[in-house]
């Protein structure tokens, strides 16, 4: 392969979904997708694999990212019967505190009004719908806030009986990042997109626009566009073509029970 019409640099999860939605969504073929790693096996192998709509401000550009990102997977779950097991079970937040539960309230309206979804306060004129185990619920979305102990060890007999209210964020859950990212990768190797494991060490690009990416191996691919989908590797790749992204790297640990 000496010529391709897009070079997407990094096969992690990032690379990988947009190679899917090149190739399979918009129909885009001779797709190079280039990584020094086998795919999906470095930051994308250790993430949380859970998601939420539920981010404080400034500002609802999280909300909106993540409203649109969450869209997206439960369109990739219905055409894919959902094999990357994604579910909605939310995010609860437990409290026995007694001044927390205004502090909470407080702080559900001011994210509900970013686009995060209603705030339903318990007990209640509506009756409070539990997660269920497996699959998700589109309709569940914003946040329960139940201030019932007994309607609380109701549905979660495990937590202490101090507990005194619980936040429950709807439009959240859990997903299985391995088969999500086998799946789409899957798909794009169908529709002509072709991976080498390979480092790219070099960008072509006089006068400002991109002529050929060079491969640690010697090969030259000549193409007019590239995306880098790095990671981690951002900053390193984006300085190939002379730009000094202002982006860092945090470490954090992951327990898995």
């Amino acid at each position: 392969m000496t010529s391709a019409n897009i070079v997407i640099c990094g096969a992690g999860m990032a690379g990988i979904a947009t190679a899917y939605h090149l190739a399979v969504k918009h129909g885009i073929k001779n797709i190079l997708l280039a990584d020094e790693h086998p795919p999906l096996s470095l930051t994308s192998a250790v993430g949380t694999e859970a998601y939420r709509n539920w981010w404080p401000g400034p500002g609802d550009t999280m909300v909106r990212f993540m409203n649109r990102s969450i869209d997206l997977l439960e369109e990739l779950a219905d055409v894919s019967d959902n094999i990357f097991q994604l579910n909605r079970r939310g995010y609860a937040f437990l409290t026995a505190n007694p001044d927390q539960a205004s502090i909470w309230k407080e702080a559900a309206a001011e994210v509900s009004a970013l686009g995060a979804g209603p705030v339903r306060e318990y007990p209640g004129p509506t009756p409070y719908v539990p997660s269920q185990a497996e699959g998700f619920d589109k309709s569940l979305n914003g946040a329960d806030l139940v201030l019932d102990p007994v309607m609380i060890r109701e549905q979660f007999p495990f937590v202490t009986d101090r507990v005194v209210a619980m936040l429950h964020v709807r439009r959240c859950g859990w997903l299985n990042n391995k088969l999500l990212g086998n799946w789409m990768c899957e798909q794009a190797m169908q529709c002509d997109i072709k991976f080498k494991q390979e480092k790219v060490i070099g960008i072509n690009a006089p006068g400002g626009r991109v002529q050929s990416v060079q491969l640690a191996s010697g090969e030259k691919i000549e193409t007019h566009k590239i995306i880098i989908a790095a990671g981690p590797y951002l900053k390193s790749v984006a300085a190939l073509l002379g730009l000094d992204i202002p982006v860092f790297n945090e470490l954090h640990g992951k327990i898995t029970f």
